[in-house]
């Protein structure tokens, strides 16, 4: 009798306990939280997909001409190497090194069309209003704006003042579509040096 009445005991508490995970906790969401935002894009597609460093992804340029991007590399410095009364938010200038390639020429975008981001979490940061990195003025060859020449691949740096290393790197094409990178939270990649470079002496 006695045996009878603790395998029904058993038997409500598992009843109870066996929809939650080990330990009787409900189970964590092993979705990684990078590629669970849906991205808007054009015609109210989405672009879920997270890029790594090296990674291309064809947006469109100012004509609507196909053009193929890929981050080649980031670098992290002193936001305030050359100038340590600077009204910043942010702890790092973050260089952001690309290059872009057209069958047909053209360009990404303008600085004032802000098609440049960083994001992490609820924070975001925008590159065409960032104009105090250490290397300002030193790689105006790189111009992440300039209009590129047709089946020629351009290298282009861009700079963001980030509160924190890692993120997300979104790039907007003028129709919508949105790129976004994965990055680390350590220097990695190529492409960074004609800015870095001059992360703490003038060019």
């Amino acid at each position: 009798m006695k045996k009878a009445a603790a395998v029904a005991m058993l038997a409500a508490t598992l009843s109870i306990t066996g929809c939650s995970g080990a330990g009787g906790q409900e189970p964590v969401d092993s979705e990684p939280p990078w590629t669970t935002g849906q991205v808007p894009g054009e015609q109210g597609a989405t672009d879920p997909m997270l890029r790594e460093i090296g990674q291309t992804i064809t947006l469109r340029d100012d004509e609507g001409h196909p053009m193929q991007v890929m981050v080649t590399g980031i670098a992290y410095r002193d936001a305030f190497a050359k100038n340590k009364t600077l009204p910043l938010t942010g702890k790092y200038a973050l260089a952001v090194a690309f290059t872009m390639k057209s069958a047909t020429g053209g360009n990404l975008g303008q600085q004032t069309d802000n098609h440049i981001k960083w994001a992490r979490g609820p924070e975001m940061v925008e590159a065409w209003n960032y104009v105090d990195a250490p290397w300002q003025g030193c790689i105006d060859a790189f111009t992440p704006y300039a209009t590129i020449k047709a089946n020629q691949a351009y290298e282009a740096i861009t700079d963001l003042n980030v509160p924190v290393k890692g993120g997300t790197l979104l790039i907007e094409d003028h129709y919508g579509s949105i790129a976004r990178w994965k990055l680390p939270e350590a220097d990695a990649g190529t492409g960074t040096e004609p800015a870095t470079r001059f992360a703490t002496q003038n060019c």
